[in-house]
């Protein structure tokens, strides 16, 4: 049953793609990092994906940089938030 579950990644190597950032001084400081890393997605059975992903959310929607896309933001900043089982 959990092979049915799991997304084929043959042929998507390269489907998300972080957006280049033309902004000329963007910097993520090191307290928000932080805070993604504490709030980690570990992948146990007991563990709500749905949950982490709104926690994310709630926690990058904070962050605004001039020139810089937040989606862009999240996708850098949310392999950060994952462990273990989670990492592919």
């Amino acid at each position: 049953m959990e092979e049915l579950l799991q997304a084929p990644t043959e042929g998507y190597g390269e489907a998300i793609v972080i957006s280049k950032i033309l902004a000329e001084k963007s910097e993520i400081k090191t307290n928000f990092l932080q805070l993604v890393q504490a709030n980690k997605f570990h992948g146990h059975e007991n563990d709500n994906p749905h949950t982490h992903i709104s926690i994310f959310k709630r926690m990058t929607a904070t962050l605004k940089y001039r020139d810089v896309p937040n989606d862009a933001i999240k996708l850098m900043l949310f392999p950060y938030s994952l462990e273990h089982r989670a990492r592919i």
